[in-house]
């Protein structure tokens, strides 16, 4: 019986009813009952989250006992161990339903061992899956996919561009090969063949948002902030909301020199997100950049309504009062930090004396 659990707090407020019962079956030493497939693998997945690995492996194994045939299931926990780097348990799992007739489990096997360091072994494996999936272009995409993610996941970003090399004359622009070669050439900040690629992944799906975000973020990975803000501004154009994006855009065009296109990308995230702090406060430091005292007054405000007690905040407001020419209220910035904060450092009454010396 399973009898290692770890008893730190779960707040069950967050998760289903269903994980409640099971993880109270646990505390009592009790085997739990039945739960339907999705619930087991739901609980399963919430351990993982919470980093209570054991008990994820419970739930998986109690659910295998339930549902001992359903492939679905068994691929489902395949990916989920995956996902969480469990890779002496996809290891073991992969094995053991070696059996299944479905290409991802080959696939996790692959993952695994390489993952695991044991590359003779995986080369070894991939020459046998290979010539397995031969006659099955769908199938050998995937496994040639598995193999040069796991590749560039453990840095071996040449032999992954060199594997993705190999099929792509069979496969021809197979899009989940050439993502492959254009991260593994970023890693080598290989730029050339970046942009080459990106041109040629941005012309097989014109009109996808996501593509083009993640174009974005290579580009802008490989310090090129042109073809970044290009591939970010488009995105959006797309309908591509994700707010990571615009983000990316503030730190382009900052990064650009472009102050006034990122202050405006960060008004606009802010007039979705006001309660951002880090962008308040890259807007402050844009603001410093370009000496625009009166708008970065505004950040400033609202980042000290957001973080009060953080002392940074009403030295800016000192030095943009000071710039304005509001001695009177630079003093009273930092009058109303030193009620707020624990002035740590004491650099606010040492600028406040200096004020008032002055």
């Amino acid at each position: 019986m399973f009898n290692s659990y770890n008893d730190d707090f779960i707040n069950y407020e967050e998760f289903p009813d269903y994980f409640e019962v099971f993880d109270d079956s646990l505390k009592k030493g009790i085997r739990p009952g039945y739960f339907e497939d999705d619930e087991l693998y739901e609980i399963a997945e919430i351990y993982f989250s919470e980093d209570k690995f054991n008990e994820g492996k419970f739930a998986i194994n109690h659910a295998l006992k339930l549902y001992p045939n359903d492939e679905d299931l068994i691929c489902d926990f395949l990916l989920l161990l995956n996902d969480f780097g469990l890779w002496n348990d996809l290891l073991s799992f992969s094995e053991k339903y070696s059996d299944i007739d479905q290409v991802w489990t080959d696939g996790h096997k692959l993952a695994a061992l390489l993952h695991l360091g044991m590359e003779e072994d995986a080369f070894q494996f991939f020459r046998t899956i290979k010539s397995k999936y031969s006659d099955n272009k769908e199938n050998l995409s995937i496994i040639y996919q598995v193999m040069g993610e796991a590749l560039y996941e453990v840095d071996l970003y040449d032999a992954a561009i060199e594997v993705a090399d190999e099929i792509l004359p069979v496969l021809e622009d197979d899009l989940g090969l050439l993502w492959i070669k254009l991260q593994s050439f970023a890693m080598l900040e290989d730029k050339e063949n970046v942009i080459e690629l990106g041109y040629k992944i941005q012309n097989l799906s014109p009109m996808d948002a996501g593509t083009w975000y993640e174009l974005g973020n290579s580009y802008k990975n490989i310090g090129e902030f042109d073809k970044a803000i290009d591939a970010y501004e488009f995105a959006q154009s797309l309908g591509f909301e994700d707010p990571d994006n615009l983000l990316n855009l503030i730190y382009s065009y900052e990064k650009n020199g472009n102050f006034i296109k990122a202050l405006q990308k960060a008004d606009e995230y802010l007039s979705n997100y006001p309660d951002s702090y880090i962008v308040n406060l890259f807007a402050i430091n844009i603001c410093t950049a370009i000496e625009d005292w009166e708008k970065g007054l505004q950040y400033v405000e609202n980042a000290i309504h957001l973080e009060p007690s953080e002392e940074t905040l009403y030295l800016y407001k000192c030095k943009f009062y000071l710039n304005l020419g509001e001695n009177i209220k630079a003093i009273k910035a930092l009058e109303e930090g030193l009620k707020k904060t624990m002035d740590i450092d004491g650099e606010l009454e040492k600028n406040l004396n200096t004020l008032k010396d002055e």
